[in-house]
């Protein structure tokens, strides 16, 4: 994450009763997640083998929940897995700018996945008002694939990007229209750098006052500016180093 746990929290005031995070990889958030009381958490992750450590470390803690699927706006479709030699990348969609942005990470295409809309796999008892989806170029499909679930999120925290990273992979633009017809607004960006990918924080309008959302935007434009500065300035401990 981009924008960490201790910001979103003590600087956005986002206070979840519980999350939704699609992309668990090795779920290295969940210390923060409990340290926050943001829980409870319910981790998604689509490689077999991932999904079996998180299964094995969270087996005795109620807290989080840990489900495997390939998310997407379907139910059934099978599809190609690119995996990612650092572990991290791997997609649904064959890399595109991925491979120049970052050219010392390969993929191989390694058998395939069958796909799950995630208001197929969740049980009614899964409870959240914050998401958020890493999952390298299928946020798009996968917020599709939510369905009615969408409309008790308050906050989603997205992967977003600004060049096509994976072949047919959603632009921050998408994600942007998206969002905005299901009444969220996106409030918070920080790119990876020129990279072409990066995290947003968007918001439910209908869940936060005028004044908030207004104090919000403020806020948001401040800390864009601060870290704008820090880019430039390169100062090894200010006060964003406390909040991570």
């Amino acid at each position: 994450m981009l924008i960490s746990v201790p910001v979103l929290s003590r600087v956005f005031g986002v206070r979840p009763n519980g999350v939704l995070h699609v992309g668990a990889h090795e779920a290295e958030e969940a210390a923060l997640y409990s340290a926050h009381e943001w829980g409870p958490v319910t981790w998604v992750e689509m490689l077999p083998e991932k999904f079996a450590q998180l299964k094995a470390r969270f087996a005795n803690d109620s807290n989080n929940s840990v489900l495997q699927a390939a998310c997407w706006d379907t139910d059934g479709a099978v599809v190609p897995l690119f995996e990612a030699s650092n572990g991290q990348s791997s997609s649904l969609l064959a890399p595109r700018e991925h491979l120049t942005e970052h050219p010392s990470i390969s993929f191989a295409e390694n058998g395939t996945m069958t796909t799950s809309r995630l208001d197929s796999i969740l049980p009614p008892s899964a409870r959240f008002d914050f998401i958020t989806f890493d999952i390298q170029g299928a946020e798009l499909r996968a917020l599709r694939g939510l369905g009615d679930r969408l409309l008790d999120v308050k906050w989603a925290f997205l992967e977003v990007n600004t060049k096509a990273m994976y072949d047919g992979c959603a632009i921050v633009s998408d994600i942007d229209e998206f969002m905005k017809e299901a009444g969220f607004v996106r409030v918070l960006t920080q790119m990876a750098g020129d990279k072409g990918w990066g995290d947003a924080l968007y918001v439910k309008t209908r869940m936060l006052t005028r004044s908030e959302l207004r104090w919000l935007s403020i806020k948001a434009r401040a800390w864009s500016a601060f870290m704008s500065m820090r880019r430039v300035a390169r100062k090894p401990r200010l006060i964003v180093d406390y909040l991570r």
